[in-house]
Order: structure tokens, then sequence, then C-alpha cells
């Protein structure tokens, strides 16, 4: 897949993502008895589209923290509540993907907020 081309956020365009950076056999160790799937740290920059009204701004860009098949993590300058629904574009090398994702956590740190969110994957008809 070509960078240039901006596809829709699937489970296939992530393990496609996590796939090309990391060593062969990587994708299959865990890092915590609490996770799901590991994470992997992924420099990289988020789009982020908050919902109408409730937040002013509503287009921001973030930075990647880390990356997994069902989520990420992401540094930004402003809090997102946990449970708000956002729209995000995830801009790799690899591959560019956009899609829906709800937020999981927002942690204040030194440097703004750590937010984690898990991803909504949509059926193709939608």
């Amino acid at each position: 897949m070509d960078a240039q081309e901006i596809v829709k956020l699937t489970p296939q365009a992530i393990q496609e993502i996590l796939q090309a950076r990391l060593p062969a056999g990587a994708e299959d160790s865990r890092t915590s008895e609490q996770r799901r799937t590991a994470r992997w740290p992924f420099p990289g920059t988020v789009e982020v589209w908050l919902p109408d009204g409730e937040y002013g701004e509503r287009h921001l860009l973030a930075t990647l923290h880390n990356l997994s098949p069902n989520g990420l993590a992401m540094r930004s300058r402003r809090a997102i509540h946990a449970g708000t629904l956002i729209a995000l574009a995830l801009h790799q090398p690899e591959l560019s993907c956009y899609g829906d994702a709800l937020v999981r956590h927002c942690t204040r740190s030194h440097t703004g907020y750590l937010v984690g969110v898990e991803f909504v994957f949509r059926d193709s008809d939608d």
C-alpha cells in the first residue's frame, strides 16, 4: 500500500503498519497482564476531529505515542474527555488511514495530555 493513498481504518490497515515496522513475531508478544495486546512506540502524527459544539476548535494535531491492533495513545496539548467519540487520521510512511475512535482515558502530564483511544472499526458498507 502506498502512503500517498488514504484508506479506511481497518484491523488489516493497522496490521500492515505494525508488520512493516516490527520484527517478526513481535506482534504476538504481550507487555502486561492487564493488556489484551501489546503496544509499541510509534512516532508520527495523528489528526483529530472533535465533536461539534463541545470543544471550540474541532481540528487538532497530536503526536502518536504508541500503537496496538486495537488503539493508540497520543500526546495532545488539550484534554479530550473519556467517552468522547472522535474522528482521526493516522499518518505513517507505510500508509495513512482514517476512521473513528473512542477516548478511553486522558491523563494530564507535564507536556499536555496523554490520550488513549480504542479504534471503532466500521463495517465496509457504512
